[in-house]
């Protein structure tokens, strides 16, 4: 370290305890790497302090920077998203603790874990992140109190009581501003890198690929109905669907067989033609959901759904999707018909052809199955129970079905007889494209846990893959083969059926969900999820309510009158701190004129001439000066120009004069 510098004790101990949290804290966004060489930095940063080790060296420094940079490079591979920055500051952070041998330093390294602090909100907004970073940047602003403790050496927890006051302080002020400031709406759309996980399903599905999402008891939506929650048979959560088929994995065709009409509404528009081919009847349902983060843009609804929210849209083919990747948890509202139908017109000649597509060269058993089934001038409905009743037949439903080759509906159909959600949708759609019956695979979830204060969990381990059949003079219809083999799962929970399968949430082995049939925890967990649904919807959403909540205070919500109410509030707040600064100033004003005054008594105290008990200013000022004429006139003078300005209120802006008068002031023992 500098000469002129020294890190005090409780600055580095609040310093390093802020690192050490920060770092804790981001865990699941950095590197194994990071982290270990965070544990490094701070045992050579107290080693430091003890003078046990020495500072690293210019080379040492660029050595681990190059380290920690190439680190990054094979690690992520491009720097751009957002972990790699996360990563980048971290290292840095790491670096600059170790290195620190500066004032300016430790300010720098402050600011970096305040930032730091602050960037989890963009990998998780729950209140379990809320307190977390409460905590990080009551370290942080403790640390900074602690770097400028002179007199409080070793009080180690002193910064930490004045950082929470400090932080108490700013309560109100933080709330006033959540209520009335409006929403910034791009703050969080900060891309996250391809190395990270995208949460829940993909655009596309091979078999398998549902089976793993089973693995985890991770939230994937909340959805709170108006009225009653609808029977667990129709809650099929659509979010995309897939009709290009490779032989191995199912995908989207996107605008393929649609033309030039357009393939996106957005709420509040014009209503377009294609969304008047839906013949919605009976059974309206009204609700909201509350997304997960999923860094992807479709959402997930009920059965022919009418967005009612902003920056929602209805696609051509009835889904729902957002206008950027959701990156952030999203609330919006739909109202969906569960009891419709679809005009007969609605399927064009080249949608139709896309609908039948299946590759060449794959599955011959089955393709030869499904022609010799039509060929018996068999109606959709019949062939439809003959291929469910097909499944019927020593079929099992699991979540560990074997590998599968090349032709995988027939290995699938003929040989294991043993698969998930996404073995039977794909099969079944296979089968009726190869019977020249169009079909598609939807993917979604199914079900969901009611929540005893009358909402619905939907967790990853719902999701669910199923089939839409075309049928003439019906349209679409759905058909989940998955209920032919293992009806419990649509009636009831995968938990409930599968709970014991070895591959079940074993992604999630400490999730409270595991527990669900020990009552005690199972109470615990449901009180948990009802505060983070309160915090989701009331905090993180509030966004959504702030328009009513402002015409309920202000009446109108312009523009002009939002700015007229913001500049008032803000001219009181200023004019209250005004008023309390010149107060102080006032007061610290008032202090040093009596400081100067007791500084005139010490030096005629050391002369001979102490003040007596309850004397005065004036009696004090004529008794010395009628025994010391040398300097009667400096003390009357001193005298006069003191109790004008303490008792006689004069302003206090000619303070300088009589520090210039004290300065010059001397008092010897004898006189000249």
């Amino acid at each position: 370290m500098t000469a002129h510098w020294q890190l005090n004790r409780a600055g580095l101990f609040w310093l390093v305890v802020a690192f050490c949290v920060i770092t804790a804290m981001h865990f699941d966004h950095l590197p194994p790497w990071i982290n270990a060489a965070g544990v490094v930095v701070v045992v050579w940063r107290i080693q430091l302090y003890r003078g046990a080790w020495s500072p690293p060296g210019r080379l040492m420094r660029f050595l681990l920077m190059a380290l920690c940079v190439m680190g990054l490079l094979v690690e992520y591979g491009k720097p751009t998203g957002l972990e790699p920055m996360v990563a980048l500051l971290a290292s840095t952070f790491a670096l600059k603790l170790l290195e620190m041998n500066s004032k300016r330093d430790s300010y720098l390294v402050v600011f970096m874990a305040f930032f730091l602090s602050l960037l989890l909100a963009l990998f998780d907004q729950s209140i379990r992140s809320a307190l977390f970073m409460a905590i990080c940047l009551l370290l942080s602003t403790a640390a900074l109190i602690g770097l400028h403790g002179q007199g409080v050496e070793y009080r180690l927890w002193r910064p930490l009581r004045s950082a929470s006051i400090l932080l108490l302080q700013a309560v109100p002020l933080m709330v006033l501003m959540f209520l009335v400031m409006p929403r910034i709406g791009a703050l969080w759309s900060v891309p996250q890198n391809n190395h990270s996980a995208k949460t829940g399903m993909s655009e596309t599905v091979s078999p398998g690929d549902f089976s793993k999402l089973a693995r985890s008891a991770k939230l994937a939506f909340r959805v709170s109905f108006e009225g009653e929650v609808p029977p667990r048979h129709q809650l099929y959560w659509r979010g995309l669907i897939l009709s290009n088929f490779d032989g191995r994995q199912w995908s989207g065709a996107g605008a393929q067989g649609y033309g030039r009409e357009s393939l996106l509404w957005w709420h509040g528009e014009p209503v377009p033609d294609w969304n008047k081919l839906v013949e919605r009847r009976s059974n309206r349902v009204d609700y909201e959901v509350i997304i997960e983060p999923t860094q992807q843009a479709w959402l997930f609804a009920l059965s022919t759904p009418q967005p009612k929210s902003r920056d929602v849209a209805l696609t051509r083919d009835f889904r729902l999707i957002a206008r950027r990747p959701l990156a952030a948890k999203t609330r919006y509202r739909v109202q969906s018909w569960l009891d419709y139908r679809l005009s007969p017109d609605s399927l064009t000649r080249w949608r139709r052809a896309v609908e039948l597509n299946i590759p060449e060269g794959f599955n011959p058993q089955t393709v030869a199955l499904a022609r010799q089934w039509r060929s018996e001038n068999l109606d959709e409905h019949t062939l439809i129970r003959r291929v469910l009743g097909l499944y019927n037949e020593q079929f099992v439903y699991t979540l560990e079905p074997p590998p599968l080759g090349k032709h995988s509906v027939d290995e699938f159909l003929f040989a294991s007889k043993r698969g998930f959600c996404e073995h039977f949708a794909s099969s079944f759609v296979f089968f009726m494209r190869a019977a020249s019956v169009p079909a598609r695979v939807v993917v979604g979830y199914q079900g969901g846990e009611v929540h005893p204060d009358g909402y619905l969990l939907v967790r990853q381990y719902d999701a669910h893959a199923w089939a839409e059949v075309w049928i003439e003079g019906e349209g679409w219809i759905r058909v989940d083969p998955t209920a032919a083999v293992a009806p419990e799962r649509i009636e009831g929970s995968l938990a409930d059926i599968l709970g014991e399968e070895q591959e079940f949430l074993a992604d999630s082995p400490l999730s409270l969900v595991r527990f669900r049939h020990i009552n005690w925890l199972n109470n615990v967990r449901l009180r948990l999820e009802s505060m983070n649904y309160a915090w989701a919807r009331w905090v993180l959403g509030y966004d959504k309510e702030q328009d009513n909540i402002l015409k309920n205070w202000f009446g109108d919500t312009s523009p002009v009158r939002i700015a007229l109410w913001l500049l008032c509030v803000g001219g009181a707040i200023i004019g209250a701190l005004s008023w309390l600064y010149l107060r102080q100033s006032v007061a610290s004003r008032h202090d040093e004129l009596d400081q100067l005054f007791l500084r005139v008594c010490r030096q005629l105290e050391k002369a001979g001439y102490p003040r007596k008990t309850g004397e005065g200013p004036q009696a004090y000022a004529e008794r010395v000066a009628a025994s010391r004429p040398d300097i009667a006139r400096q003390v009357t003078a001193i005298n006069r120009r003191y109790q004008r300005m303490r008792y006689g209120g004069e302003s206090l802006t000619r303070l300088t004069e009589l520090r210039r008068a004290v300065k010059q002031f001397k008092a010897s023992k004898t006189g000249a």
